[in-house]
């Protein structure tokens, strides 16, 4: 277990990077891209229902949805009841690149997995998940007791 942290390190910069390569014909990177996907699957989300879901620091995410407004993939809608909450709508732009878009990260996981059996990819996923799980757990649980640990 004590690889643990430099092969999960390991496939995290060599699938960032494959993702960037390929996603740079639409001038976006590998931590922008899920937020077209998730703005188009759900138009009308606020950044708060992002930010619960992704897992990430609100800062990271904010800046990320700026950038993506700034290139033209998202806009936001004030809500008129409260001031502090904005809807987040794809726009045409990032409509027709969406499929292109889930086709290329469809494509990378497959890649990375290719020499994996159907079985050993379906562990491989959840074994991952249940990581990820415990490990925003014990995040939470070390900011509570007044750690400053970043998700």
């Amino acid at each position: 277990m004590e690889e643990l942290v430099k092969w999960a390190s390991v496939l995290n910069l060599n699938l960032s990077s494959l993702l960037d390569k390929k996603l740079e014909p639409f001038g976006i990177n590998n931590s922008q891209f899920f937020y077209i996907l998730k703005i188009c699957r759900n138009p009308g989300r606020t950044r708060d229902s992002i930010f619960r879901e992704v897992h990430r620091n609100p800062s990271n995410v904010s800046r990320a949805l700026c950038v993506l407004e700034e290139k033209g993939y998202i806009r936001k809608e004030p809500s008129g009841t409260d001031r502090r909450t904005c809807y987040l709508y794809p726009t045409e732009k990032a409509q027709a690149a969406y499929d292109e878009i889930k086709t290329i990260v469809h494509t990378c996981n497959q890649e990375v997995v290719e020499n994996f059996s159907e079985e050993e990819k379906r562990i491989f996923v959840v074994l991952m998940k249940k990581a990820a799980l415990h490990s925003i757990e014990m995040n939470v649980r070390q900011r509570e007791k007044g750690g400053n640990t970043d998700e």
